[in-house]
């Protein structure tokens, strides 16, 4: 059982955020659990902190409260150490959260926090910089670049709307991406260690938090409607199945990949904008310990892969 946390907080995250996370502290605390503020005003210096405390051995636990960027910054910080990595889901989308079953209710999350078991996810290097859900390039990249986070915060889902019809009247920009000594000429790019895109739509059953197998999913879509149909199809988990996959759509495991190096293309990370290309996708990153629900091993080692959902 689990009694000392370090609590890393984002108070930029979410609408859900007093309620839900000011539960879980009253539940921990309920159950005589001691937790500490690690403040840090950006992602650099909570990856700092994070790693001068797991070198200290004061507590059992760090707690990433937020979204999936406030989980990366912790997880760069612990990641090579023995420091477990638990989750308060109050950012928007909450990829992680819902990859690894963990539900928004406060006594369940204090659980698992306290309960839970520890599985070791390898994350990957984009630039040299540790990442452990998905780079995005593309057209999700521009629909990032437009988004307003007060009205994020505001609207969660609601505020992507606006952004994505502007950037799909804007018509599609191409881009090189060479995986693996293939080279492709796409629209949208999405290398992923999670099965879900935006916590809702499936995207690459193959992947999964604690597989270490990073995915590609690579459109060529060259026109607005492509565009949309590919949308759609990621919607309603087309993408996910090849019989279902429209053309132009590739679905493939990588170890190294290279994104715009003849043309620039934007670059997202876990949700939140990451420059421009050129850029290099690595595989092999260090691992960190995920605290998640126990349903959620018995799944890691239940699930099969599917050799048939990609490209060989």
């Amino acid at each position: 059982m689990r009694r000392r946390f370090a609590l890393v907080f984002n108070a930029t995250a979410g609408v859900a955020l007093p309620r839900l996370l000011d539960g879980v502290i009253g539940a921990l605390r309920s159950d005589n659990a001691e937790i500490f503020q690690l403040p840090a005003r950006t992602a650099a210096e909570a990856a700092e902190r994070v790693a001068a405390l797991a070198q200290r051995s004061i507590c059992d636990a760090v707690i990433a409260a937020g979204g999936d960027g406030t989980f990366r910054a912790v997880a760069t910080g612990a990641a090579g150490t023995a420091l477990p990595v638990g989750v308060i889901p109050i950012g928007t989308g909450n990829v992680l959260a819902n990859e690894i079953g963990l539900r928004k209710r406060a006594r369940e999350v204090a659980a698992v926090l306290q309960s839970g078991k520890e599985v070791d996810v390898r994350g990957g290097l984009i630039n040299g910089e540790p990442f452990f859900l998905m780079v995005g390039a593309g057209f999700d990249a521009r629909v990032i670049s437009r988004l307003s986070y007060p009205t994020k915060r505001a609207l969660g889902r609601g505020a992507y709307v606006f952004p994505v019809l502007r950037t799909l009247v804007e018509g599609p920009r191409r881009f090189d991406i060479e995986i693996d000594g293939k080279t492709f000429d796409a629209s949208w790019a999405i290398l992923s260690f999670a099965t879900r895109y935006a916590s809702m739509f499936e995207l690459a059953p193959d992947a999964g938090v604690g597989r270490d197998r990073l995915m590609a999913v690579v459109m060529e879509a060259g026109t607005r409607i492509k565009t949309a149909a590919n949308l759609l199809s990621l919607a309603f988990g087309w993408l996910a199945r090849p019989e279902t996959r429209p053309s132009g759509v590739h679905v493939l495991p990588v170890r190294v990949a290279h994104i715009g190096r003849l043309g620039t293309a934007p670059i997202e990370i876990d949700g939140d904008r990451a420059g421009h290309s050129p850029a290099e996708v690595r595989a092999e990153g260090r691992s960190v310990r995920l605290i998640v629900p126990a349903r959620y091993v018995a799944d890691l080692t239940n699930r099969h892969a599917n050799r048939l959902a990609y490209e060989v």
